[in-house]
């Protein structure tokens, strides 16, 4: 198959399961800023974000070893999977045994029964579809997805708006989702035959644990840097405005969505045995593509962020647009550096992706204690900024050294300039701004219009 119509085929696979549960998640923003106050929403934000924080931990990472051994042709499945769970099992059992301290936290006081719940469905969940996949499951794989959307959104409505549980309800809702999901995809894939307790080793146990292990340290610090300022925020100036900031990067967090499922489909791609030069070649076709959909997109979602933020939040969340364009040039950023990632993977250097994001996660927290006292939330969408933009130009020079992609250096600098200007027009406001961000989106479309017609010709 033609390797740029495979790599569609795939993104939209992945879109199936991924993106639909996250557009129609999204969707639910102002029902939920309807029924919890914004104080109430950040706390929310703050369990869920924590629960995230936590999950590689009490897994060790286990479900991307178990997709990346389930995959191979001669791996013994039995023991992938008994691996997976037993991996899983344990974790879960040293996360009980800290859970004292972490009751210690005051916005767990309460909710630290939820909290480990939600990190363990999740795990179950994540390892039992990743198995599926592995093992030749793909729309069992997708409708999971799709289902645990369905139940997510049900139970929410059934727990906040019926019941009026408030937090409890919202975190509930996501564990008895995941909770059913595991069930669904455990029995129809009939993974019960692969559970087998003799299947365990040692030599497999090391095996799996030192390709996920390493990948967790990445995982956290990518958490960071689009996580430490929610914390940051609620204790430098209130839970009310970290509520409000993160529905500011609910927008901005569909891009980084459609990226994270293009990657998926990427990644698949580029381990495609090819010559160094006809590789190079690959790579640099579909990064002129990619960044010309991802900077496109961009200056489409800034150009509307006001109106989307009156769309999608209840009065007294709109203030948050004003957090929308530079989250969005943040994201861009995150998006492009993502890509460049992908050379790290396939030339195996996975410590340079842990650097480079440790790096910028260093950077993150340095610039919120500062930026966050000085300007408030918009201190904190600076430095996320920041930090994924010095990500990028490290990983742009560094990679250099092991495949070179042929950057359009004009169009790429043109169209970062024009989201940059059109992101400082709406922060000041000035005279007949929506026609000057306006002009700027035209620019960014007229500029990428070559590398996207071309992208077209290629996969019709």
């Amino acid at each position: 198959m033609n390797p740029y119509r495979k790599l569609v085929s795939n993104t939209a696979l992945f879109g199936i399961s991924t993106f639909g549960s996250k557009f129609l998640s999204f969707l639910l923003t102002p029902f939920y800023t309807r029924i919890l106050s914004s104080a109430e929403y950040g706390v929310t934000d703050l369990l869920i974000q924590t629960g995230n924080l936590l999950i590689p931990l009490a897994s060790a990472g286990i479900a991307d070893a178990v997709i990346r051994f389930g995959l191979e042709r001669n791996s013994d499945k039995r023991g992938v999977f008994t691996t997976g769970f037993f991996v899983t099992a344990a974790g879960f059992l040293a996360l009980l045994l800290v859970s004292p301290l972490l009751g210690r936290i005051e916005f767990l006081s309460g909710y630290l029964w939820l909290v480990l719940l939600y990190v363990l469905m999740a795990n179950l969940h994540s390892l039992c579809s990743q198995f599926a996949r592995a093992t030749g499951y793909v729309r069992l794989f997708a409708l999971s997805g799709v289902l645990c959307t369905i139940l997510t959104i049900g139970f929410n409505i059934l727990f906040l708006a019926a019941f009026r549980m408030g937090i409890t309800g919202y975190v509930l809702a996501n564990v008895l989702a995941d909770g059913i999901c595991t069930i669904f995809v455990f029995l129809l894939a009939r993974q019960w035959r692969c559970l087998r307790l003799s299947a365990l080793s040692r030599s497999g146990t090391s095996r799996m644990l030192r390709y996920s292990a390493p990948l967790v340290p990445s995982t956290l610090c990518s958490w960071i840097i689009n996580i430490s300022d929610r914390y940051l925020i609620a204790l430098l100036v209130s839970s009310a405005a970290n509520g409000i900031y993160a529905v500011g990067n609910k927008v901005p967090n569909i891009l980084m969505t459609v990226a994270s499922i293009f990657t998926s489909a990427w990644q698949l791609s580029a381990l495609a045995d090819q010559p160094r030069e006809e590789k190079e070649r690959f790579f640099s076709n579909v990064f002129s593509v990619y960044s010309a959909i991802a900077f496109t997109a961009a200056s489409a979602v800034i150009l509307t962020a006001r109106i989307s933020t009156r769309l999608l939040a209840a009065p007294e969340y709109y203030v948050a647009w004003r957090y929308v364009p530079t989250l969005t040039l943040a994201t861009t950023f995150a998006c492009l550096g993502s890509f460049l990632s992908s050379i790290y993977m396939v030339e195996r250097r996975s410590g340079a992706t842990m650097a480079t994001t440790v790096l910028g996660a260093a950077a993150n927290v340095i610039g919120n204690l500062f930026l966050i006292q000085l300007w408030g939330p918009m201190g904190a969408a600076v430095s996320t900024l920041l930090s994924y933009l010095l990500i990028f130009l490290v990983r742009a020079v560094h990679t250099r050294s092991m495949l070179r992609l042929r950057w359009d250096m004009p169009r790429f600098l043109l169209s970062a300039g024009l989201l940059a200007a059109q992101c400082v027009l709406l922060e000041l406001q000035i005279s007949f701004w929506p026609a000057w961000a306006g002009a700027c989106f035209l620019g960014v479309a007229a500029v990428n219009a070559g590398p996207l017609w071309s992208a077209v010709r290629k996969t019709v």
